[in-house]
């Protein structure tokens, strides 16, 4: 497999190779920003890597505090819980809901720590069809016995293609169905979209509403979590709350009560990341030109992408080995780009995926089309 040696940046070094990369997920730039990188290392020599206990046993760290400090600042919230993986955060979601969901409806398309979140509870789990409320509308209608007690499922953000989730739409369907819970994995979305950059729940205007807070018995709920490894350029999931829901889900699940908490290090650097990306919003800005400006060149050269405001693009041709082609072409030529043979809501050819960074010039951007251009 192809080895990373250098940060993720606009350009990045792989098997020994300086390429303009667009790839991975390092939307806003900050996972190599000298900031960053200094926090982590003054907090390892001052903390050590880690508190080698559980969080409720002297485990919490200054560094993981501050993290969380700084996330729910960001968000908007009340508190917010680290934890070590993003992967991990939606089962810390639904660890809070076991035993107050009968049902579990869920996309298609979801990606794989969602699927493996739902399989926890240990309820009954359906698909409804990928971004299609009428499909959730008409699941719901056939489960009318758990309408009271569901909980729906779904990627604020596609990973694959960039496409986005109509939040607004399954908040629609949900309406009246009290106890009923929209449950979120923002990973992609969390400091890209809306106007703070706090996810596809602001991006839909459904933020207002509140989220992760104690569910109300006679309307729905609105659930988020998320990572910091992608966009906010540390490590580990990240859930923004209440106060109350915080609290419980550090003394009432696995996650805080069992669990070590965040290395010192990646704590640290995530920290210092989210108090970046509050100072700079014009990294947002930022990220949305060069989005805009990808987009609107690969439509140029004849190619079809969602119209969704992301940092993600995704071409499909007719066969894999074409892709495989294209992507061979292009590094040939000092230009990464990824080929995802096999992934959440991937046909059965794969796809090639392009991400593009706040820190890509434009300049770097038209190489890329240009390149693009001479591939296919």
């Amino acid at each position: 497999m192809p080895q990373m040696e250098s940060p993720p940046g606009p350009e990045t070094m792989i098997d020994g190779r300086r390429y303009l990369y667009f790839a991975g997920t390092a939307y806003l730039g900050l996972q190599s920003h000298p900031e960053v990188v200094r926090a982590a290392c003054e907090a390892t020599e001052r903390f050590g890597v880690g508190a080698a206990t559980s969080r409720t046993l002297a485990g919490d760290t200054p560094p993981a505090v501050e993290a969380e400090r700084r996330a729910a600042a960001f968000f908007g919230t009340e508190d917010a819980f680290h934890v070590a993986s993003g992967f991990m955060a939606p089962a810390v979601a639904t660890a809070l809901l076991a035993g107050r969901v009968d049902h579990v409806l869920i996309d298609e398309h979801a990606h794989v720590s969602l699927r493996q979140a739902a399989g926890h509870l240990g309820v009954p789990v359906e698909w409804f069809a990928h971004r299609d409320a009428e499909s959730l509308a008409l699941a719901i209608r056939a489960k009318t016995s758990f309408r009271s007690r569901l909980l729906v499922m779904t990627d604020g953000v596609f990973s694959a293609d960039g496409s986005i989730a109509p939040l607004e739409d399954y908040w629609g369907v949900l309406a009246g169905h009290g106890g009923a819970v929209l449950l979120v994995d923002d990973a992609h979305g969390f400091g890209v979209l809306g106007e703070n950059g706090r996810g596809t729940l602001e991006h839909a205007g459904l933020a207002r509403r509140g989220f992760n807070r104690e569910p109300a018995s006679r309307s729905p709920a609105l659930w988020a979590c998320g990572t910091l490894s992608k966009a906010l350029g540390g490590f580990g999931g990240i859930l923004p709350g209440s106060r109350a829901v915080i609290e419980r889900i550090k003394r009432g699940t696995p996650y805080g009560a069992a669990a070590s908490g965040p290395p010192v290090p990646v704590a640290a650097a995530s920290a210092r990341a989210l108090a970046i990306a509050i100072e700079h919003p014009e990294l947002r800005e930022r990220l949305r030109e060069n989005a805009a400006h990808l987009k609107s060149g690969l439509r140029r050269i004849g190619l079809s992408v969602h119209d969704a405001p992301v940092p993600i693009a995704a071409l499909a041709f007719d066969t894999g080995e074409r892709m495989r082609q294209v992507q061979a072409a292009l590094a040939e030529r000092g230009v990464w780009i990824a080929y995802l043979p096999a992934y959440s809501g991937v046909g059965p050819q794969g796809v090639l995926r392009i991400a593009v960074f706040a820190t890509h010039t434009t300049a770097m951007i038209d190489r890329l089309l240009e390149e693009l251009a001479s591939a296919v």
